[in-house]
């Protein structure tokens, strides 16, 4: 087998772990649910009224699993880690909310409805109204720790070894989308995973991106529990609020490419004075 394809094969194995533990925990609960209704239909919603306490514990168990896989990757994969300023901290946290509300506007504007019914039907796992700081702990702690120790912090650092920044960056936002399961969430998590694997790919630093995913979780949380956005249906309100928050978005960004360039432009004049 050709090293390129052995070395990005291997770089899946932290995804075919999650599907694994995620099997063997929903499979054990299942059993469980079975033994106690003793009926197929009720044993289905059993493990659906708990399908958010089950996606905590996965996430709960793998967090040290992938932390400790990233550590020994360092040895393999070593990273050489950008300065980060509180500032630098601030910046990412508010992209990370920007586009969460950006995004969430621009889908809701212009996906169709069949599209939004099928995604609110399988948010209402996640946003249950009665399970609020479970929710928390699940969404905005749990699942950014989770999924970019698994996504960037493992998935592409190994891919990053055998393809050019674009490509990673294009198949991580993918494979983000991909396991997030329809359409709509698959839209939004490619293009939020774009931003993810960028800030991993400027910082060299899984904490990037965990901050910019953990903020967008925080304010998808608060708008759903805490307030709620006004919105127009489609009409001035909504364009306004869609345009201004992808224009900090963008803004953000572009300060974050910016600030790496004279970084690297630096780097470069210290290195040829030497």
């Amino acid at each position: 087998m050709n090293q390129k394809v052995y070395n990005f094969l291997l770089s899946l194995i932290p995804f075919a772990i999650y599907v694994g533990v995620t099997l063997v925990v929903y499979s054990v609960f299942a059993i469980f649910a079975s033994a106690v209704t003793h009926d197929v239909k009720e044993a289905e919603e059993f493990v659906n009224r708990y399908l958010l306490h089950l996606t905590a514990l996965v996430d709960a168990i793998l967090i040290p699993v992938f932390y400790l896989m990233w550590k020994s990757d360092r040895t393999i994969y070593p990273l050489k880690k950008t300065n980060m300023p509180l500032f630098t901290w601030s910046i990412l946290a508010i992209i990370g909310a920007s586009t969460c509300v950006g995004l969430n506007y621009l889908l809701g504007m212009f996906m169709p409805q069949t599209i939004l019914d099928t995604y609110d039907n399988a948010s209402e796992v996640l946003w249950n109204k009665n399970l609020q700081w479970l929710s928390f702990a699940a969404v905005v702690i749990l699942a950014p720790m989770c999924e970019e120790m698994m996504f960037r912090g493992l998935i592409y650092t190994r891919m990053r070894v055998v393809l050019k920044a674009p490509f990673t960056i294009l198949i991580s936002g993918l494979l983000f989308g991909f396991y997030h399961g329809n359409a709509l969430q698959f839209i939004y998590a490619f293009l939020l995973g774009l931003i993810l694997a960028y800030m991993m790919e400027v910082y060299h630093n899984v904490w990037a991106p965990i901050v910019v995913h953990a903020s967008a979780n925080l304010l998808s949380w608060f708008l759903t529990y805490i307030v709620t956005i006004p919105s127009d249906e489609g009409k001035m309100l909504d364009y306004s609020i869609l345009i201004g928050t992808l224009m900090v978005t963008f803004a953000g960004l572009f300060g974050i490419v910016l600030t790496k360039i004279k970084t690297t432009n630096k780097s470069k004049s210290e290195e040829k004075h030497e």
